[in-house]
Formats: C-alpha cells, sequence, structure tokens
C-alpha cells in the first residue's frame, strides 16, 4: 500500500476507529467519523470538478470541520494551500474552496456544510503516489512557496515519541498529521494530544 497521509489515516479508521481523532472544545470526532466525513467530502468535490493534482485554497482556522476538509482534498488526489483564518480580522469561515486549474485561472467550489454523520461508503479509489504534493506552504511570493510530498509529511510520523503537540495554526498542518498518523488525539484548543 502506498504509504501517504490519508491512506495511514484510512488504516487507523479501520482498526481502531472508536478512538478520538480531534478534539476541539466541546466537540470531537473518531477515527472512523473523520474518515467518513472526509470520504463522503471528496465523493461531492469531485462530482463538482475536482480532479487528481488540483490545487485548493482553504482559509480557515483549526478545527474538526477544517481536519475533514483537508482529508478529503487528499482523498480526491489534490493538495491543499492553507491560510489561517483569524477570528479577529471578522471573517467567517468558508464552505467553500478556491481551486487553482491549469494556466493560472481558479475557480470556487462550494462544498457546502462538513457533517460527522453522514452516510460512510468505502474510502476512494484514487491514485496518489508519495512523491506527489500533500500541501503547499506559502512565504508570500510564489517563488518561496514550498512544496511537500506526501513522503516527507509521512516521514515525520515515524519520528513519533508518543505525545504530539496541539494542533496549533501553523500553515501546512504537520502536526495535524503528525497525531493522526501515529494514531494520537489532535487538540485544537491548547491541551497536550496523547497517543491512544
Amino acid at each position: 500500500m502506498t504509504r501517504t497521509v490519508h491512506r495511514l489515516i484510512e488504516r487507523h479508521a479501520a482498526t481502531n476507529g472508536d478512538a478520538t481523532a480531534i478534539i476541539d472544545g466541546d466537540s470531537s470526532c473518531s477515527y472512523r467519523e473523520l474518515n467518513a466525513a472526509a470520504n463522503v467530502l471528496a465523493r461531492r468535490l469531485i462530482a463538482a470538478g475536482f480532479r487528481h493534482g488540483m490545487r485548493a485554497q482553504v482559509e480557515m482556522a483549526p478545527s474538526v470541520d477544517l481536519a475533514v476538509i483537508l482529508l478529503a482534498i487528499l482523498k480526491a488526489g489534490g493538495c491543499y494551500l492553507l491560510f489561517d483564518d483569524d477570528p479577529a480580522a471578522g471573517r467567517r469561515q468558508s464552505p467553500s474552496l478556491l481551486v487553482h486549474e491549469s494556466a493560472g485561472e481558479h475557480r470556487e467550489l462550494h462544498i457546502g456544510d462538513v457533517s460527522l454523520n453522514g452516510a460512510c461508503g468505502p474510502n476512494l479509489p484514487v491514485i496518489t503516489r508519495e512523491t506527489e504534493i500533500a500541501f503547499v506552504i506559502y512565504g508570500g511570493a510564489d517563488e518561496d512557496a514550498i512544496a511537500v510530498p506526501h513522503a516527507t509529511v509521512v516521514a515525520m510520523a515515524s519520528c513519533a515519541d508518543g505525545t504530539r503537540s496541539p494542533w496549533t495554526r501553523e500553515s501546512g498542518a504537520f502536526d495535524l498529521w503528525v497525531a493522526l498518523m501515529s494514531g494520537a488525539t489532535a487538540s485544537v484548543n491548547g491541551r497536550r494530544a496523547v497517543a491512544a
């Protein structure tokens, strides 16, 4: 099996699905709920025209919904560019993605509500290789952008020591993926995440 971020999380959903994946204040979700919601959303993205290799720009603060959205993008074979939505700026979390298509064209995909209670469905058969880009970290100019492949993120999980830092507001969501790929609980609100 290809070692990509979403495939490792799918493995945890299959083997330890009731374990808590994410805690965000009073809300939380299990690995099974996270995986199922991401499967549903990935299928909706594909039906709306999102294709393998596309990049989606996401502007949201860390939350359970954001984790579902990012995981769905990876499951659909795409990558993301994440910008933190600062609540102090007065913007609200948007149920849409700005999709970067060929030749510099962009279009907005409305994703609607993210639900943890929807039908599950099997994992998507989209083939993503370890060398493909999982996300892009933007440094302020296009020439400063860093493309991070799945293999790099997966390698970070192998260095895990059993505890994780909280899911912070860093632009790649590295800490989210490291926690989830190792079977830990990612904590949005500052509590330490510990291995399940």
